[in-house]
């Protein structure tokens, strides 16, 4: 399958929460909130990134991350692929365009929290040289588990 990554556009938002509305594995943010992925330019302060795969027209999945400028540590706020598209790279195509993108911006690491249970996903994280850096007892809810704190380096 070939797919395309690209950066978030805010034509591309409706698909966004269609995705997003259609799991429950996907961040539950507002509109508002997503609408704050592409317009958002870079400031003083805050710098955020948003990403999109496409398989053909469709729109599969989506990254966001941002980085707090007096942080050294950018963080990936959303990964979610579409359950079709799965285990076809997707995923790391995005996560490697965020650490790209922290790179770029100046950030020496990136972060991000992961479901205890959810080994697809911390094995695409380990993959891409991600390390445990602690845990987060009861985070997440429905169902209440601990959140597993991951960070790797970025390229130099």
């Amino acid at each position: 399958m070939t797919f395309q990554v690209r950066a978030m556009t805010a034509q591309d938002l409706d698909q966004v929460l269609l995705l997003a509305g259609e799991s429950s594995e996907a961040p539950r943010w507002t509109r508002a909130d997503y609408e704050r992925i592409p317009l958002a330019g870079s400031s003083d302060l805050l710098s955020r990134c948003g990403v999109v795969a496409l398989s053909g027209a469709n729109l599969v999945a989506f990254a966001a991350a941002s980085w707090l400028r007096q942080e050294i540590t950018a963080e990936v706020e959303a990964l979610f692929v579409e359950r079709p598209y799965r285990r076809q790279g997707i995923g790391g195509a995005l996560i490697g365009a965020c650490i790209a993108w922290a790179a770029n911006s100046g950030a020496s690491s990136v972060r991000l929290e992961v479901r205890a249970s959810n080994a697809a996903a911390l094995a695409l994280y380990h993959r891409h040289r991600f390390s445990a850096a602690g845990i987060r007892r009861a985070y997440y809810s429905a169902p209440v588990e601990d959140a597993v704190l991951l960070q790797v380096p970025v390229p130099l």
